[in-house]
């Protein structure tokens, strides 16, 4: 049977049916060890139960409201999201897509600081759409080469009116900037007006090892966009500011209005991921995994010379092959070994939920090991060059 799925993306032949914790299911009940948490946003695992049971505790009471009236859950999401942001005192607000977020975001920049262009790097993702899009007809946006310094001084930042900020993925090749190149980009754009935005849509919640990418950098961000693993796989995201941007918002404010805008349900499922995290101590759980993954990946390059580059920050991590033939030969071996990865060129992406255990993680290194010396190991001349 034709799928009836708009092909927009590749999609391998395998249905799954269910999935629990870090793991999820085809048809056949093959299970797959998830080290990509789905589209990095199930950082608590697949089908969490404190999340499900705060789904169904909030159905039978509000799940939407529309925009007429405030609610209780949308208002203590507030709260809590801005203290763990460092902006006490800011304003938030919670509609559906990262995408959306990234591209909220952006438009207050534009319209409080009345400029049209928005900074990223080059090699950054901000959104599927709109502002923030990587697209031939978006002339607004401008990129910076990735860590580099003299391109500063090339770009006129009267005209910029944000530098969006995105600590980590890159495209998802998952590359870290220097901390001294984003403190001079970061200068120069409030030297001449302009505002700091931060895109946590990926690195948000844990991913990094603290509960955003930022926070690894003297980066004061005036807005930040959030998603993904907000909802831990429910579609809710945020617009975060800071108190001084809500008081010049008051001034001069627009309207934006979406179906769904701080609905009740999504609110509440966002409490209970900040609640789960901080309860389960998995910003400092999440952060030691990832050192002892990061550990384990060095001792695999050291016995295969065709690891070229493991880069690492928490659970957000990427081993650079020799090859993309390389690459892709171990990809689609660890599927069939039941381990589902990231890949993007000669890179292996492991984003895997913050409750992974240790065990799947020597699984997957020994998986590895195994495929690149033992009886799976079938590189040929065509696969490496």
């Amino acid at each position: 049977m034709k799928n009836p799925i708009i092909p927009f993306y590749k999609q391998a032949d395998r249905l799954i049916v269910r999935s629990e914790n870090c793991s999820v299911y085809d048809a056949d009940n093959k299970e797959y060890i998830d080290f990509e948490s789905g589209d990095w946003s199930s950082n608590l695992g697949h089908s969490n139960p404190k999340i499900n049971e705060r789904i169904m505790q909030q159905i039978d009471k509000l799940i939407h409201d529309g925009l007429r009236f405030r609610n209780n859950e949308s208002e203590q999401l507030s709260l809590k999201l801005l203290e763990k942001l460092g902006l006490t005192g800011g304003q938030c607000a919670f509609i559906n897509s990262g995408s959306e977020a990234v591209n909220l975001g952006i438009t207050i920049a534009k319209n409080l600081t009345d400029r049209k262009k928005v900074l990223k790097m080059d090699c950054s993702y901000l959104s599927a759409f709109g502002h923030g899009q990587i697209s031939e007809r978006n002339t607004d946006l401008i990129n910076i080469p990735f860590n580099n310094l003299d391109a500063i001084t090339k770009l006129d930042f009267q005209e910029i009116s944000a530098f969006v900020f995105e600590p980590g993925n890159s495209s998802s090749l998952i590359k870290y900037p220097n901390s001294n190149f984003i403190n001079a980009v970061a200068a120069e754009i409030k030297k001449h007006g302009g505002l700091l935005m931060a895109n946590e849509v990926t690195t948000g919640f844990g991913r990094t090892g603290k509960w955003f990418g930022f926070q690894h950098y003297d980066y004061q961000p005036d807005i930040v966009s959030v998603g993904k693993a907000l909802g831990n796989g429910y579609p809710i995201s945020g617009v975060a500011i800071s108190q001084e941007i809500s008081e010049l918002f008051q001034k001069m404010p627009f309207r934006y209005a979406q179906s769904h805008q701080n609905d009740a349900l999504g609110c509440a499922v966002g409490l209970e991921v900040i609640k789960t995290i901080e309860n389960l101590d998995l910003i400092n759980k999440g952060f030691e995994k990832g050192e002892y993954f990061k550990q384990s990946l060095i001792e695999l390059q050291s016995k295969h010379s065709d690891i070229l580059e493991i880069r690492a920050r928490g659970l957000m991590i990427a081993i650079e092959l020799k090859t993309s033939g390389i690459a892709d030969l171990i990809y689609n071996q660890l599927i069939e070994n039941g381990f589902l990865v990231g890949i993007k060129e000669r890179t292996l992406r492991f984003m895997p939920p913050l409750i992974i255990e240790k065990k799947d993680i020597d699984n997957l290194i020994k998986t590895i090991d195994k495929i690149k010396t033992g009886t799976h190991n079938v590189y040929s001349k065509q696969a490496i060059q």
